[in-house]
C-alpha cells in the first residue's frame, strides 16, 4: 500500500512536471519558428525593395509616353516579353548584371499599364500567377504550383512626370518556404524527443523529491510502531494485575494494596509517557506558551547540586559542579523547562553511572552558555550516538524500562535546546563515561527571537 501510494505520486509528480515542460518547449518551439518565418520574410522584403528600387530609378529615365514600351528598355531588358507579341529569346550576356543577379534569385519584372493592363514581363516565368491591382504597394501571390511569391508595386512617370504605368516585382518564396518546412520537421522530430527526455528526467527528479517524503513517511511508521509498543506495556501490566486479581476466590487487604499499587504505578507511568508526547509534540511544533523571564544559570547549577546530591549520594557517586567564571551567566529562557532539560541529563547520568562521579561544569564560550553533564558511566557505542535523540530510541533498552525511562527524554531535552536557540551533542567512549554538552545564547548576545512563545 505504501510502495504503491508513493509510486502513483511519483508518476503525478512526473506528468506534472513533463506537462509543464512539455508545454513551455512547445510554445519556445512554436516563438521560435514563427521568430525565424519573420526574419526570412523581412530579409526577403528588404532585398525585394532595393532591387525595386534600384529598377525604378534606372527605368523612369528610358519612360517617355505612357503605356509604350521604348527601345530603350528592351535593351535594358533582353528577355522582355510583351504582352502583344512574341517573346525575345535573346540571352543574357555579362553586360546586365542586374539582371543576372535578378533571375538568379527568381525575381520577375511586370510592366502594368494606368488601366492595370499587363504590357509586359520579365524575369521568372510562372504559371498562373494573377495580375493584382495596382493600388496594393504589398502583396502575397500563389501560383498554380502553390508557390508563394512576395511581390511590390512602385508607379513609374515618364521624363515629363506623367505616370506611365506600375511596376510590380515580385520575389519566389518557394527556397524560403522549402527551408521553414526543414525548420518546422526538425521541431517536429526533436519536440517530442524532448519531451520524451523531460518525461525521464522528471522521473529520477520525482524520485529524488519523494526521498524525504518517503523518510519521513518511514519515521512516522516507526514512530507509530514504537508509540503503540511503548503504551501497550504499561496496559499490559495493568491488565494483568486486574486479571490476577479477578481470579483469586478471595483478596487480602495486603494483596489488594499490593495490586493497587502495581496499577498506581503503571498509570503514572503511562499519563508520564502520553505527557511526554504531548510536550514534545508541542514544542516541536511551537505551540507551547511560556513566562518570558531571565534565567541565571549560577543558580540553577546551585539548585541541581542541592536536588540530585541525595541520589547521586545513595548511588555510591560523587556529584561535583564546575562553575568555570566568575560572572552570573544570564539566559532569556523557561526556567521550568531549562530545568527539566538539565534534570533529564544529570539523571540519566547518574543512572548509567555505577561507580565514580557525575560533574556539572558551567562556562562561557563566546556569546553562549556552555553547560556539561560529564559522568564516568558505562558510555554509549558510536553507532548509538547517532540515534541517541530518536525518539523511544533506547540504547539499554531492558535497562532504560526497568528504570522507569520512556525513551523520550533526551528527544524532548533536544527540543528544548533547539527551541531556545540552542544545540546540544553527546560525546561518549564505552566504559569511560559519557559527556552531554549543551550550547545556549546568553541573554545579552540574543540576536534571533527564542522560538517558544512567552506569554
Amino acid at each position: 500500500m505504501r510502495s504503491k501510494l508513493l509510486n502513483q505520486t511519483r508518476l503525478q509528480l512526473t506528468l506534472c512536471y513533463s506537462i509543464v515542460m512539455g508545454g513551455l518547449l512547445g510554445v519556445f518551439g512554436l516563438i521560435t519558428y514563427q521568430v525565424l518565418i519573420q526574419a526570412y520574410l523581412y530579409s526577403v522584403d528588404q532585398e525585394l525593395q532595393g532591387v525595386a528600387k534600384a529598377f525604378h530609378r534606372n527605368l523612369e529615365h528610358v519612360l517617355s509616353k505612357p503605356d509604350e514600351v521604348p527601345p530603350e528598355l528592351q535593351e535594358m531588358l533582353p528577355d522582355l516579353c510583351l504582352v502583344d507579341r512574341p517573346c525575345s529569346k535573346a540571352a543574357i550576356d555579362s553586360n546586365h548584371q542586374e539582371m543576372l543577379e535578378v533571375y538568379q534569385n527568381n525575381y520577375y519584372l511586370r510592366f502594368v499599364s494606368r488601366s492595370d493592363r499587363l504590357i509586359a514581363s520579365s524575369g521568372l516565368k510562372s504559371t498562373g500567377l494573377p495580375l493584382t491591382p495596382n493600388n496594393r504597394e504589398w502583396e502575397t501571390l500563389y501560383d498554380d504550383s502553390g508557390d508563394r511569391y512576395h511581390q511590390i508595386t512602385m508607379p513609374l512617370h515618364t521624363q515629363e512626370q506623367e505616370t506611365w504605368g506600375y511596376l510590380q516585382i515580385g520575389r519566389s518564396l518557394k527556397e524560403v518556404d522549402r527551408r521553414l518546412a526543414g525548420f518546422q520537421q526538425v521541431l517536429l522530430i526533436v519536440v517530442p524527443i524532448s519531451v520524451l527526455f523531460v518525461g525521464v528526467s522528471s522521473w529520477g527528479l520525482a524520485g529524488l523529491a519523494m526521498r524525504p517524503i518517503e523518510r519521513s513517511y518511514q519515521q512516522m511508521q516507526q514512530f507509530t510502531a514504537d508509540a503503540a509498543h511503548e503504551l501497550r506495556t504499561p496496559i499490559t501490566a495493568i491488565l494483568a494485575t486486574i486479571d490476577s486479581v479477578l481470579r483469586m476466590p478471595t483478596i487480602s487487604q495486603t494483596e489488594s494494596r499490593e495490586a493497587f499499587t502495581t496499577v498506581e504505578r503503571q498509570v503514572s507511568r503511562f499519563l508520564g509517557m502520553v505527557k511526554d508526547l504531548l510536550l514534545l509534540s508541542r514544542l516541536e511544533q511551537h505551540t507551547l506558551t511560556f513566562q518570558p523571564q531571565t534565567l541565571c544559570l549560577n543558580d540553577l547549577m546551585f539548585d541541581l547540586i542541592d536536588e540530585f546530591a541525595a541520589l547521586a549520594e545513595s548511588s555510591n557517586l560523587g556529584l561535583i559542579d564546575q562553575i568555570q567564571t566568575n560572572t552570573p551567566l544570564e539566559i532569556e529562557a523557561d526556567e521550568d523547562q531549562i530545568y527539566r532539560l538539565l534534570s533529564n541529563l544529570v539523571t540519566n547520568a547518574i543512572r548509567y553511572t555505577p561507580a565514580g562521579k557525575v560533574t556539572l561544569k558551567l562556562y562561557q564560550e563566546r556569546d553562549q552558555a556552555v553547560i556539561q553533564v560529564q559522568d564516568t558511566g558505562i558510555g554509549i557505542a558510536a553507532e548509538d550516538l547517532l540515534h541517541i535523540f530518536d525518539r523511544f530510541y533506547r540504547v539499554h533498552s531492558d535497562r532504560s524500562r526497568n528504570s522507569g525511562g520512556t525513551g523520550l527524554g533526551l528527544a524532548i531535552a533536544k527540543a528544548i535546546v533547539e527551541a531556545h536557540n540552542g544545540s546540544i551533542h553527546a560525546q561518549s567512549q564505552i566504559s569511560s563515561g559519557s559527556t552531554f554538552i549543551v550550547h545556549l545564547p546568553l541573554k545579552s548576545s540574543r540576536s534571533l527571537p527564542i522560538k517558544l512563545d512567552f506569554v
